[in-house]
Parts: structure tokens; C-alpha cells; sequence
């Protein structure tokens, strides 16, 4: 990896108002290939949730009005399970899906993402709109951080793979 490259790896910042919560993170590869790393279930399942269990299901109906389904079991056997409807795709800059947390009874979150590339490095903005405040303290609480950082670490990799 060159300097540059080195330097622009990060962990995605996390910034929330409101019912919002918008999540940024510069990938060291072209976004095309961050857009279908994060879109085609033969790299989905290489990258989400990054070696923290088995991917299981990992459903994508690439389409507006398209589903969309992954779950993973953990080692000691606990699925934790997402899914979702894509409304509006507009690949490599744009991507709107909805998504929920499948083992509880959760509230349906609309992920806005937007991908911008310079000089090889994407820039991929994800504002998750929630339904109230409460819940955005909630999923900041449930220590998904940690996690959604190796998984774009992985989802890095994958793309930087796709590339070479």
C-alpha cells in the first residue's frame, strides 16, 4: 500500500442528530468496485460481519423494490439476523435500502448512502435515518461500531482485491 493509501485507510467517524446518524469512511479503491463489493453476495459474504461468525443467508435482489437478506451465526450458535428493500440505486454513486434488525422487533431504518471517488479513493457517506432519537442512542449503545469497522475493513480488502 503506498503512503497515500495508508494514510487515507481510517475507521469510519460517526456523527448523529436527531433521528439521524451518518456514517463516513475513505476506501483505498475506485468506487465501482466498493459499490459491488457491497452489492454482490459472492463478496458480501467475504466481508460482512468480518469473521465474527458464518455468513448463513446472504440474499440480494439487486433491483428497486428488490430484497435484500443476510444473517450470521456466531460461535456460540446465535444467529443475528438483517434485511431490507432497495428504493433506489444509482450505481457507483448511490444506493437507497431500507433495513432491520430481524431477531427483535425493531423499527425500520432508511440508509441513504453516496459514494464519491477522487484520485482512486471513495468517500462513502451513509446517513441512516431512524424513527426516533431513542433508537439512534440505542444502536450507538448496542456497540455496533466496533463491528461495522471490520466489516469495512474486510469490505476494503474485497474491493482492493476486486482491483488487482
Amino acid at each position: 500500500m503506498s503512503n497515500a493509501a495508508a494514510e487515507t485507510n481510517q475507521r469510519a467517524t460517526l456523527t448523529h442528530e436527531g433521528s439521524e446518524l451518518v456514517i463516513t469512511r475513505t476506501f483505498t479503491a475506485p468506487a465501482a468496485l466498493v459499490y459491488e463489493a457491497m452489492t454482490q453476495p459472492e463478496h458480501i459474504r467475504q466481508w460482512w460481519g468480518a469473521g465474527h461468525g458464518e455468513v448463513t443467508i446472504c440474499e440480494v435482489d439487486l433491483r428497486v423494490g428488490g430484497k435484500w437478506h443476510f444473517a450470521q451465526t456466531n460461535s456460540a450458535g446465535d444467529e443475528v439476523s438483517f434485511s431490507g428493500e432497495y428504493r433506489e440505486l444509482d450505481p457507483p454513486s448511490r444506493m437507497v435500502h431500507t433495513e432491520i434488525f430481524d431477531n427483535i422487533q425493531s423499527p425500520e431504518s432508511v440508509i441513504e448512502s453516496t459514494f464519491t471517488e477522487q484520485d482512486g479513493f471513495t468517500t462513502m457517506r451513509a446517513v441512516i435515518t431512524y424513527d426516533s432519537p431513542e433508537t439512534v442512542q440505542m444502536v450507538l449503545a448496542s456497540g455496533m461500531e466496533s463491528g461495522m469497522n471490520d466489516s469495512y475493513d474486510a469490505l476494503e480488502k474485497v474491493a482492493q482485491d476486486l482491483a488487482a
